[in-house]
C-alpha cells in the first residue's frame, strides 16, 4: 500500500517533469518561430530596398502634329532607352507621346521612383521656356498663348520634383526648337529654371545662352549623342553623364549630386519568403500605402490644377470672344451711324434741289401771270433762233452779272432760265425766262454776237 502510494508520487512527479519539459520546448519553438520571422522581415525588407533599383523614362518627340519635325529623333531615345537597360535600370519609354501618354507614362513612373536607388528621366523634342520654366511639348501640343503650356505641355521643374523622391535623381533634356506659324509672346527658345533646385537631383540642358538659337537643334543632337556613347563605356558615372548631356558645359546645368557609378550593380541576394500573418509586417504596409496615399494626393492635385488652369482659359477665351463681339458690334453701330448721316446729307440736298425747282417754277409761273395781265411785248426769242455759241455767251454774260451760277454747257436749263428772269427783274421786264430781242441785244450788243 504505501509502496503503491510511493509509486502513485512518483508517477505524478514524472507526469509533471513531462509536461514542463513539453511546455518549454513549445516556447523554445516558438522563440526561434519569431526570430526567423524577424529576420526573414529584415532580408525582405532589404530585398525591397534593392528591388526600388533603378528606374528610368524615356520621351521622345519626333513626329508633332501642329509644329515641324523634330530632327533628333526616336531612334535616338531607343538607343538610350537600352543603354539604361544594360545598366540595370527598369525602363519605360514612350515614342512620339500626346499630352495625356506623357502625362500618363509620367504617373507611371513618379510611383516606380518613390525610394529607388537612382531615377534619371531622358527627355527628347522640341522645348520652350516661360515664366521661369522650360516646357517638354508632346506630339499633340497646340499653343495659341503662354499659358497653354500648363495644361498642354510637361515642365521640367515639376519632373525634376519627381525624381527628387529617389535617393538620387537626374533629368537630362535634349531641347530641339519649334517655330510656330504666329509669334508667341513671351516664349524664349533657351531653357529656364527658376524654381528650387532638390538637393538630391540635377537637371541637365543641351543647350542655354550660350548657344545661339539657330544652332539649339544641332547641340541637342549632338548631345544625345554624347550620352549614348558614355552609357556604352564599361564605367560611366553620373557626373560624366551630365557633362556630356550639357555639350561640356556649353548648356546649362541646375543642382549638383554626388558621384554615383552608373555601372551595372551586382545581382542582388534572393530572400526566402515567410508568409506570417503577424503584426510585425504592419510598418511595411503602412509605409506602402502612405506612400500610394501621397502619390494619390498629388496626382489628385496635379488634376485639380490642370482642371484650374483649363478653366481659367476657357475664362479668357470666352472673355476675348465677347470683346470681339462687342468691337463688332460697335463698328456695325459706327457704320449705321455713317450711313444714317450720308442718306440724311443725301436728303438735303435733294430738298435743295427740290426747293431750287419749286422756285424757278414759281418765278416761272409769276413771270407768265404778269406777261398776261401786263402790256402786251415783243414776242421772245426761242432757243431754236440762238446758236450754241450765244446761248453760251448769254451764260457768260449772266455769269458776269453774277446772275448764273451753273455750267457753260450751251444748254438753257432752269438754272439759265432763272439767271434770265434774274436780269429781267433787275431791268423791271416782265419775269418770262425767255429774251426778248431787245434784251437779247441789250445783254449781248452786236460786236459780241
Amino acid at each position: 500500500m504505501h509502496f503503491g502510494q510511493t509509486s502513485g508520487s512518483a508517477g505524478r512527479s514524472t507526469v509533471r517533469k513531462s509536461t514542463w519539459g513539453q511546455l518549454s520546448r513549445t516556447h523554445a519553438i516558438l522563440i526561434m518561430g519569431r526570430v526567423v520571422f524577424a529576420f526573414s522581415l529584415l532580408l525582405a525588407s532589404v530585398f525591397t530596398a534593392h528591388a526600388a533599383g533603378r528606374v528610368a523614362l524615356v520621351l521622345t518627340a519626333e513626329d508633332y502634329q501642329k509644329l515641324p519635325k523634330s530632327n533628333i529623333g526616336t531612334k535616338r531615345g531607343a538607343e538610350i532607352a537600352e543603354a539604361l537597360k544594360a545598366r540595370g535600370f527598369e525602363v519605360i519609354v514612350s515614342p512620339n507621346p500626346t499630352n495625356a501618354t506623357a502625362r500618363a507614362s509620367l504617373r507611371d513612373f513618379a510611383a516606380k521612383a518613390e525610394g529607388a536607388d537612382l531615377a534619371v528621366v531622358v527627355l527628347i523634342g522640341h522645348g520652350v521656356a516661360w515664366g521661369g520654366q522650360t516646357f517638354f511639348l508632346a506630339t499633340n501640343t497646340e499653343l495659341g498663348r503662354a499659358t497653354d503650356l500648363l495644361s498642354r505641355a510637361l515642365s521640367t521643374t515639376n519632373i525634376v520634383q519627381i525624381v527628387a523622391r529617389a535617393q538620387t535623381g537626374g533629368v537630362f533634356f535634349f531641347l530641339t526648337s519649334p517655330s510656330f506659324e504666329s509669334a508667341i509672346e513671351g516664349l524664349d527658345a533657351r531653357p529656364q529654371f527658376a524654381g528650387d533646385v532638390p538637393k538630391n537631383a540635377v537637371t541637365t540642358f543641351s543647350s542655354s545662352a550660350r548657344i545661339p538659337v539657330s544652332r539649339i537643334d544641332a547641340a541637342g543632337e549632338q548631345a544625345a549623342e554624347a550620352l549614348t556613347k558614355l552609357l556604352q563605356q564599361p564605367s560611366p558615372s553620373l557626373s560624366e553623364a551630365v557633362k556630356a548631356a550639357s555639350n561640356g558645359s556649353m548648356g546649362a546645368v541646375f543642382g549638383r549630386v554626388d558621384e554615383i557609378s552608373l555601372a551595372k550593380p551586382a545581382p542582388a541576394p534572393v530572400a526566402q519568403s515567410v508568409a506570417s500573418t503577424s503584426p510585425q509586417a504592419v510598418p511595411v504596409v503602412q509605409k506602402t500605402e502612405e506612400a500610394e496615399g501621397r502619390l494619390e494626393a498629388e496626382r489628385r492635385a496635379r488634376e485639380q490644377a490642370e482642371a484650374r488652369a483649363r478653366d481659367e482659359q476657357l475664362r479668357a477665351e470666352r472673355a476675348q470672344a465677347e470683346v470681339l463681339k462687342a468691337q463688332a458690334e460697335a463698328k456695325k453701330a459706327q457704320a449705321d451711324v455713317e450711313r444714317a448721316q450720308a442718306d440724311a446729307e443725301k436728303a438735303k440736298q435733294e430738298a435743295k434741289r427740290v426747293e431750287a425747282q419749286a422756285q424757278i417754277a414759281a418765278a416761272q409761273a409769276e413771270g407768265l401771270r404778269h406777261a398776261s395781265v401786263a402790256t402786251p411785248v415783243t414776242a421772245s426769242i426761242e432757243d431754236a433762233q440762238l446758236g450754241q455759241k450765244q446761248r453760251r455767251l448769254i451764260q457768260q454774260r449772266l455769269r458776269d452779272l453774277g446772275l448764273y451760277t451753273g455750267p457753260l454747257d450751251a444748254i438753257m436749263g432752269p438754272l439759265t432760265r432763272e439767271a434770265i428772269m434774274g436780269y429781267q427783274r433787275s431791268r423791271n421786264a416782265a419775269v418770262t425766262g425767255y429774251l426778248t430781242p431787245e434784251q437779247f441785244d441789250a445783254l449781248l450788243p452786236k460786236e459780241m454776237q
